[in-house]
């Protein structure tokens, strides 16, 4: 096995499965505790799951994502994954205006200005925008088939993005859920041209890397990662506010048995975030793939679930 990312072997893993909920989602043949394994780059601080979806997986997937049809079967698998859970998710008017300020803030931090075209790649109904970011023209590339926002123009194929020049190409909240994260950087090179800055936002949540070491040298020290701790308890916490308090048909035998199956689970089963970064690992994926990197920083960033960290990089391509 190699790494994704610098294509070290030097990796070590911890058995784990493919939740149960996205194995009914790309393959609904009554799977499951799917084994795989959850991966650790020594060499650069990746970590990822070993199962790669393939295209047609990514697409049932995320295609109409966090729809009606979404919403139920998860819950069918994730008790306390309900409506209002899903509908607060869809519209956290709160956590898009912090990852806007986010944005705003490397830009400024960096001195890039004059972003009159901008593309969202990955970027569903192009909420991501501000009145600076594409002051001409904004456009989303997206494979969920969601319809865009008003004076977003959505653009359908590859070959369309192709006929556009942009000042900057983004992506928020995409390369944690890719398969193949190397083949989408290489092909964003080929939308932009040597001015074009790019952006890639990410979840900072690798499990792996407290205080600068490898948690499976000591795995011990996962069982206790407040990460860890906060993506396995959150759903119980939701339950209790969004079923007990709000609605009379609260099923407690339902989420005990919920709970103690989950407690079963081996260590993080593979959720739809598949890939961990890190300030190192988001560096090299850039500047082995043709860029440099312009700036890369971890900011807190506040939503529905609470305030988490990300890691932001701007970047271009490499001067000839």
């Amino acid at each position: 096995m190699k790494c994704l990312i610098c294509n070290s072997e030097n990796i070590e893993t911890i058995d784990t499965i493919v939740s149960d909920f996205v194995m009914a989602r790309i393959a609904p043949t009554n799977k499951t505790n799917y084994k795989t394994k959850l991966c650790f780059c020594n060499q650069c601080s990746f970590a990822f799951y070993e199962y790669r979806l393939n295209k047609d997986e990514e697409k049932k997937l995320y295609y109409h994502y966090r729809d009606e049809d979404y919403q139920k079967l998860r819950e069918q698998f994730e008790y306390g994954y309900t409506k209002e859970i899903n509908n607060l998710l869809n519209t956290d008017t709160f956590a898009l205006a912090e990852q806007k300020r986010v944005i705003k803030k490397l830009i400024n931090d960096n001195g890039i200005k004059n972003i009159e075209i901008a593309l969202d790649y990955g970027g569903n109904e192009g909420r991501s925008f501000f009145d600076e970011l594409g002051s001409k023209a904004k456009y989303v590339f997206d494979i969920s088939g969601a319809r865009t926002v008003d004076g977003v123009i959505n653009i359908s194929s590859c070959e369309d993005i192709k006929k556009h020049c942009y000042n900057f190409i983004m992506c928020n909240m995409l390369f944690e859920h890719l398969s193949d994260p190397v083949s989408i950087i290489k092909q964003l090179n080929k939308f932009g041209n040597k001015d074009t800055v790019y952006y890639i936002e990410v979840p900072s949540e690798n499990p792996f890397i407290k205080g600068n070491k490898s948690l499976l040298k000591k795995k011990a020290e996962l069982i206790n990662n407040p990460i860890y701790n906060i993506l396995r308890l959150y759903k119980y916490v939701l339950t209790l506010i969004y079923r007990y308090v709000r609605k009379p048909n609260f099923d407690f035998y339902k989420m005990a048995k919920y709970f103690f199956k989950t407690r079963k689970q081996p260590l993080m089963p593979m959720t739809e975030h598949i890939n961990f970064f890190t300030i190192e690992s988001m560096k090299q994926m850039i500047e082995l793939n043709g860029y440099e990197v312009i700036d890369i920083q971890e900011n807190p960033e506040k939503g529905v679930l609470g305030t988490t960290l990300v890691l932001s990089a701007l970047f271009k391509k490499k001067s000839s």
